[in-house]
């Protein structure tokens, strides 16, 4: 009997484990899968340009490819975040990669017909802005709150990946033949995100329990997360407040990122205009991939200060050089470019932490969408402003560029100023949620 006993004990004990396992481990299969979600964010975001730049939209219709997709994108973040809270996180995860594989099926199918261009590009657009939206959020509610911003920061790393992937075959010049063989490649990023995600991805704790999805209380969901005690959240601002400091410093960073990538290359140092794009690419995926690495050693108030601090000075320094030197060429300036993207990176790393961690999980995909839709749509006014007021004429001589640069120069620099202004107000009178527990969140709104 005593046998039998001990045998019962030691296999419960085993039994025990086993669960502890596979509620404790960090599912890295489902990280991979939602890692592959953000690449196809990044092939997705840039699928209108490259297919026009490609010639494959016929040159009557070039303004379908560079703009619908992204008016489409800002109500594809709108309806991102109800799927997502209403939904869940996986299943609007699968929708959204399904609408991408929709819209690319339909250009390779007809790929000259305006009507099924429109669709695919709707469709594209809508997904690719509205891929983020249950990527971060699922990110969120599955990783332990010590590695949460690492997994964060590297994970939506994978959109740089995506875009040199859509932007290699048009560098290149392929002929026609390759590059339908390219964007037929294409077509295999999202089917094997969505068959991956399928298989991979399970539908997070904490929105389960607070949906009543599963039977068990949100804060042992929260605990079977973190594996070991960990002081929650603890927030001290409204809803109305984080929104709107989310959405400013999204903005502000859009803007950078747009404006230092394609436009002040393209408008003012135009022997740059296509290597900038490239250069910063990768100084991006790299910046990207380092700060992973060390963002648990720092607050996300620090990284607020200083990724928007250093995206002022660094923009200061490159608008002192080109005035210092009156050249619009040179190694020096190229260096100066590549430089600027070191707080490019930062800055999107920055959003990508606060933006999940910012919410409760009931409303947390909805809310990181209305910010989003405003960003896509402020943005964007932004720059295409800056680019039609401040364009120098074609025969305009050198000083003659740099004077409209410095115009556009000083706007940007008050817009980058308002992002730092708001990051030290954040820094004395908002909360810490680095290696804090998101759980602060649903207990306070319960």
């Amino acid at each position: 009997m005593e046998q039998t006993s001990e045998k019962t004990e030691k296999e419960g004990r085993r039994s025990s484990n086993k669960v502890k396992q596979q509620v404790y481990a960090i599912p890295w299969l489902a990280i991979f899968a939602l890692g592959m979600g953000m690449l196809v964010y990044g092939v997705a975001e840039s699928y209108g340009p490259v297919v026009t730049i490609s010639s494959f939209v016929p040159s009557q219709y070039y303004y379908v490819g560079l703009s619908l997709s992204f008016i489409a994108g800002g109500f594809g973040a709108l309806l991102a975040g109800f799927l997502t809270d209403v939904l869940g996180r996986k299943m609007s995860f699968l929708v959204v990669a399904a609408m991408v594989l929709t819209g690319i099926a339909i250009f390779l199918i007809a790929p000259t017909n305006i009507v099924a261009l429109v669709i695919s590009f709707v469709l594209v657009g809508m997904a690719a802005i509205g891929m983020e939206t249950p990527v971060l959020t699922a990110l969120s509610e599955m990783i332990p709150s010590k590695w949460r911003g690492n997994i964060l920061v590297i994970i939506q790393n994978f959109g740089n990946i995506g875009v040199a992937i859509v932007f290699i075959p048009a560098m290149l010049g392929f002929s026609i033949m390759q590059d339908k063989i390219a964007y037929a490649i294409l077509f295999l990023a999202p089917l094997f995100a969505l068959i991956l995600g399928y298989w991979a991805i399970k539908e997070t704790q904490p929105w389960s329990a607070i949906t009543g999805k599963i039977s068990i209380d949100v804060s042992e969901a929260w605990k079977a997360i973190e594996r070991e005690d960990i002081k929650p959240v603890s927030p001290n601002t409204g809803m109305s407040f984080r929104y709107i400091f989310l959405t400013i410093i999204g903005i502000v960073q859009d803007v950078a990122f747009v404006w230092i990538t394609y436009d002040i290359g393209y408008l003012y140092f135009s022997t740059y205009s296509e290597i900038i794009p490239i250069v910063g690419g990768l100084a991006m995926a790299i910046v990207g991939i380092a700060a992973g690495m060390l963002v648990h050693r720092f607050s996300r108030k620090q990284m607020l200060l200083i990724s928007y601090g250093s995206l002022a000075i660094f923009w200061m320094l490159f608008l002192a050089y080109v005035n210092i030197t009156g050249s619009l060429n040179g190694l020096g300036l190229l260096i100066l470019a590549a430089v600027l993207f070191i707080p490019v990176e930062l800055t999107w790393g920055v959003r990508a932490m606060l933006e999940p961690e910012l919410f409760p999980t009931k409303s947390r995909g909805r809310w990181i969408s209305y910010a989003r839709m405003a960003v896509w749509v402020i943005a964007g006014v932004i720059t295409l402003l800056l680019s039609i007021y401040f364009a120098p004429p074609s025969t305009a001589s050198v000083n003659k560029i740099i004077s409209y640069f410095n115009l556009s120069s000083a706007i940007v620099m008050l817009i980058f100023l308002v992002a730092v202004a708001l990051s030290i107000i954040w820094y004395y009178k908002g909360f810490e949620t680095g290696s804090r527990s998101l759980l602060g969140h649903d207990i306070k709104h319960l």
